[in-house]
């Protein structure tokens, strides 16, 4: 796990150095739960897991039915990293922030549906 959020954050960081750093944390935030979860009972780890799991899943359909399109990543694997970049950076757009990488976004990818006009 370690590993992989090096691995994730160092990509993630080259593209984007703020963006790059809010998942840094973010994922430094996943690892210290994951370390806590696995020390858990297996009953409860597994309930954890299985739970996350399944509202992960139930909340990539709804998004993708809302959008009215299919996972990036069934096309490409790389979608499966940017993934939870796409989901921060879009938070961040409708909190009002990151408003010049989100211009820059729409000159290149055209204006998205997002309920803000």
């Amino acid at each position: 796990a370690c590993a992989a959020v090096i691995v994730s954050a160092l990509y993630y960081l080259r593209l984007h150095l703020r963006l790059g750093i809010m998942m840094l944390a973010l994922l430094l935030l996943c690892l210290v739960f994951g370390a806590w979860v696995a020390s858990l009972s297996t009953a409860a780890w597994l309930s954890v897991g299985i739970g996350g799991f399944v509202i992960g899943w139930l909340f990539q359909f709804a998004g993708h039915f809302w959008e009215g399109r299919k996972p990036a990543f069934m096309d490409d694997v790389t979608g499966l990293i940017i993934g939870p970049l796409f989901v921060l950076a879009e938070a961040c757009f409708l909190a009002g922030g990151l408003r010049e990488l989100q211009r820059n976004i729409e000159l290149r990818a055209g204006k998205v549906r997002n309920g803000r006009g």
